[in-house]
């Protein structure tokens, strides 16, 4: 008897963490999904700005050891507070499916507030996207997507090697 019962407590406890693991699992393909998503609006649009109004985005460019480029662009200098931001960036023509996001495979909300930092709330003046290619001559679009006021907004920028 004694051992059933130990047989039916370890089978519980086993259906618990299964259970536990399909529901983070199931959080990770939507996050997933939704990083897949962002990546296909940004490389079917096909109306880009260089700037826009709520904050400044620019490119910084570094050579790494390995004769590869490090690209980071960095969203900052917030001149709204931007809520639940989310943004995606890539090479154009790059052959490599990597591009670095932020708020989109993480549970994490991001807000760009230029009073205030509060890394616990998610509170930041700027972020960045880093990635690496192998190009020389880039061309850099990011998809930008955040909440001002309780109103959804979307850009879709470019940046070239000497954006500034």
């Amino acid at each position: 008897m004694k051992k059933i019962f130990v047989f039916i407590l370890i089978l519980l406890l086993l259906t618990g963490c299964q259970s536990n693991q399909n529901d983070e699992d199931k959080i990770d393909d939507q996050l997933y999904q939704q990083y897949q998503e962002y990546y296909s609006k940004l490389t079917k649009a096909d109306d880009f700005n260089t700037t826009i109004p709520e904050c400044s985005v620019r490119l910084v460019l570094n050579h790494t050891n390995n004769d590869n480029l490090r690209y980071d662009v960095i969203i900052d200098q917030p001149k709204v507070i931007m809520e639940n931001v989310k943004a995606i960036a890539c090479v154009e023509n790059e052959n490599e499916f990597n591009p670095p996001s932020i708020g989109l495979l993480e549970e994490e909300t991001f807000t760009l507030n230029a009073d205030t930092t509060d890394k616990e709330k998610g509170i930041y003046k700027g972020i960045n996207l880093s990635g690496i290619t192998s190009l020389t001559d880039i061309t850099v679009k990011v998809y930008l997507t955040f909440e001002q006021q309780d109103q959804f907004i979307e850009r879709y920028i470019i940046l070239y090697e000497n954006a500034s």
